[in-house]
């Protein structure tokens, strides 16, 4: 897994508010790919992301300058930058006047502190989710279409699909309304 998605919890609030003070959002992912974090950050097309670095030990923060334009003498790391472990590189993305929320970017054995229990599923489980984060349910006149998708591809039984989304719903991966949640999300990740 190289994508992680956050509830916003206290901590996780708390570690944004470190790099960005004033962050209010409540978008927050982890990629802890272990490849390089590009750190270009200009405004581009009405797009823009701004780079702090955190040691998370210390909580000693280091704002990473606007740089790779012309005008900034180019960028400073062309190759991009590898993560320290024990350190993030936080990244708050604006893309065309959009806030996308906060990108935590760690080494894969920092990752380890931010990972989310391991979650068991049974097939229709799987299929459940999986159906839930790929499809609108209803869509031009059409409703119902996880159910129906799902039947057509899994040949999954109403009865089995309604036992996996209550099952789902009580374990949190999905919410009430049946929305995927990002508990969710992470689980079909793996």
């Amino acid at each position: 897994m190289t994508i992680i998605h956050l509830d916003p919890t206290t901590e996780i609030k708390n570690l944004a508010r470190q790099c960005f003070p004033r962050y209010r959002g409540r978008s927050f992912t982890i990629n802890n790919s272990g490849r390089s974090v590009n750190i270009n950050s200009y405004w581009d097309g009405g797009s823009r992301s701004k780079f702090v670095m955190l040691d998370l030990a210390t909580g000693k923060r280091l704002d990473i300058a606007q740089n790779g334009t012309m005008h900034d003498g180019g960028p400073i790391a062309p190759e991009g930058v590898k993560v320290p472990t024990g350190y993030v590189i936080a990244e708050h993305v604006i893309s065309c006047g959009k806030d996308l929320g906060i990108t935590f970017h760690v080494d894969p054995n920092t990752a380890t502190a931010f990972l989310p229990d391991n979650v068991e599923l049974t097939s229709d489980e799987q299929i459940v989710l999986k159906a839930t984060a790929s499809l609108k349910n209803t869509y031009g006149g059409e409703t119902d279409r996880r159910f129906r998708e799902a039947t057509r591809k899994h040949d999954i039984t109403r009865d089995a699909w309604n036992t996996a989304k209550a099952a789902l719903i009580s374990r949190k991966l999905l919410n009430r309304a049946g929305a995927i949640t990002n508990s969710g999300r992470n689980a079909i990740a793996r």
